[in-house]
């Protein structure tokens, strides 16, 4: 089913004042019939395309925008207006449109606005799943900039990754180098998604960067290993952590894991997910819990399909409590890439759209994409300054 524009007000409370940057809001029908929500701050004359993809148990806005509270310090947060929550002045995606990038985001199945599997929030059925939702809203944004046919059926629901990104083909008139850059930039578990992104796309031989006209690739806090499991890697994970998991998800799928584990160095971060209205209070279900298990897994084993031509950028803090830093710095140094760069950062955690320094972040993020045409090997990681 094509891509829909939709009115604020079938999704939105109406406010006299919005301050989420009044997006483009539209949605599509993935290939399970779930319908996926999604958001565009569009500039004139774009130099370029940013699609944002957030992480477990957030959503799009929660995570990109900034929030209407008043931070009293590192431990607490004031609520504001809960209706009017989502603030775009001085967000990471009021910069991005600043420096003349159009900006695209969606709720993945399960968070935020979009449908959950079994109409359940934070449940779904395969990992993959959610790649191949990016996939084919990729598709929809590139058939809406570059493609001149309109009505191409490269909006229909895909059942796999070979159909969602046969029809947007570099060979096809619409999509030449004229083409605005693509660059997917996704947090946690979205940083994970990007990078399996292109896995799946190199897999099929739909290459990413020649269908889909992806340039570059950028991964915050990136879900690559756990903070608290062994490696993937290792024996533990892929004889233990693994067949229990998915023994007890398939006795319990729907139970819920719920954890009070929350962010440490910046305890205010707490209240900015506490305070938001639509995102999900509940835990995981066990099902999900064993697909981001796998998840980690199948981006370890599948490494080789990573291209070797479309620039990766890592940026991961050595005091990430969730996701491994040095799970991330391993991978960084396997990476069989030609333009790879891995950003460590000091004095910050996990939430690097939101914790105190993520200006630094977002700022080595705009000159990382606006270099892409001019960049050289680098093998090395960098330190943040």
């Amino acid at each position: 089913m094509a891509g829909n524009i939709y009115y604020d007000e079938e999704i939105i409370t109406p406010s006299t004042d919005r301050l989420d940057g009044k997006p483009t809001l539209g949605s599509f029908f993935n290939k399970d019939g779930l319908l996926m929500r999604t958001f565009g701050w569009l500039v004139r004359n774009a130099v370029g395309v940013i699609v944002l993809v957030h992480g477990l148990n957030s959503h799009a806005r929660l995570t990109f925008l900034r929030h209407n509270v008043e931070i009293v310090d590192n431990s607490k947060a004031i609520l504001k207006d809960e209706n009017n929550y989502y603030v775009y002045k001085n967000s990471w995606i009021e910069h991005f449109n600043n420096n003349g990038y159009s900006v695209y985001a969606l709720d993945l199945q399960g968070h935020g606005l979009s449908d959950g599997w079994k109409n359940l929030s934070l449940n779904i059925n395969n990992f993959d799943d959610l790649v191949l939702d990016v996939i084919q809203f990729l598709n929809i944004i590139n058939d809406e900039l570059c493609l001149k046919d309109k009505e191409n059926d490269s909006k229909a629901t895909w059942y796999n990754v070979e159909g969602c990104a046969a029809l947007s083909d570099g060979d096809s008139e619409g999509n030449s180098d004229d083409c605005s850059k693509n660059v997917g930039v996704g947090q946690s578990m979205g940083g994970n998604i990007v990078l399996r992104t292109l896995q799946l796309l190199e897999k099929t031989q739909n290459d990413g960067k020649g269908k889909l006209n992806i340039q570059g690739c950028i991964s915050l806090s990136s879900m690559i290993s756990f903070q608290q499991i062994a490696s993937p890697r290792s024996y533990k994970y892929k004889y233990f952590y693994l067949p229990f998991s998915r023994l007890i998800s398939g006795f319990f799928p729907t139970s819920r894991v719920v954890t009070k584990m929350g962010f440490q160095k910046y305890p205010y971060l707490n209240d900015l997910a506490n305070f938001d209205k639509i995102r999900s209070k509940n835990g995981i279900t066990v099902k999900y819990w064993y697909e981001l298990l796998k998840a980690t897994s199948n981006l370890e084993s599948d490494m080789e399909f990573i291209p070797k031509d479309i620039p990766i950028l890592l940026i991961h803090s050595k005091d990430d409590i969730f996701c491994y830093y040095k799970g991330a710095l391993s991978f960084f140094n396997r990476l069989n890439n030609d333009n790879k760069e891995l950003i460590t950062l000091e004095n910050m955690e996990h939430g690097l759209t939101a914790e105190p320094g993520n200006e630094k972040v977002l700022e080595n993020i705009v000159d990382w994409i606006e270099n892409l045409h001019t960049k050289k090997e680098m093998a090395q990681p960098l330190e943040a300054t």
